[in-house]
């Protein structure tokens, strides 16, 4: 018994250590999404296109790409395009982590994606609202719920061998 009291004490100690790790990588983690929301909502919201005002250097810079060796059909709406895939990926990742369920984290990625449209339609005259941008938008959820949970489970599998096998067959693990 008085052996085993060292133990439980190393035992809260560790547990406590753990926990405050989490709140850390926890607090982190709101302030890059609250960061991400709030930039999101600017960038969508704001009462102008975003790029009006560098019009001029994107299309300089899409001339001398064309002019080193990128294909021609390389062009402002496809550039436009994989920007809006990109801008969604954190919204997939988000709302996966949110849901813990990747195609509800997709569907609430489109479903934020039509909201943002519908607002540009009905308050921004000098915004366009876009099925192209809802496509995209929704495409970049779609590969942010995936990118989720392909690393959610193999975090998960590598703990269930760790419990299955213990730590030291972790070098078997598959993953």
């Amino acid at each position: 018994m008085a052996s085993q009291l060292p133990l439980a004490y190393l035992n809260v100690a560790y547990r406590y250590v753990v926990n405050a790790k989490h709140q850390t990588l926890h607090r982190i983690s709101l302030c890059f999404v609250g960061g991400y929301l709030v930039a999101l909502v600017l960038i969508v919201f704001w009462p102008t296109p975003v790029d009006r005002p560098a019009a001029g250097t994107l299309h300089s810079l899409i001339v001398w790409i064309h002019s080193h060796g990128v294909p021609t059909f390389i062009g402002y709406n496809t550039i436009e395009f994989t920007a809006n895939i990109v801008m969604f990926v954190p919204m997939g990742i988000i709302a996966t982590g949110w849901t813990k369920r990747a195609w509800l984290g997709a569907v609430l990625g489109a479903a934020i994606s039509c909201l943002i449209e519908l607002g540009q339609l009905i308050f921004l005259a000098d915004r366009f609202a876009s099925v192209l941008d809802i496509v995209a938008n929704t495409a970049g959820a779609c590969i942010g719920a995936m990118t989720y949970h392909l690393a959610h489970t193999k975090h998960v599998s590598r703990k269930e061998q760790v419990e299955l096998y213990g730590k030291s067959h972790e070098h078997c693990a598959p993953f």
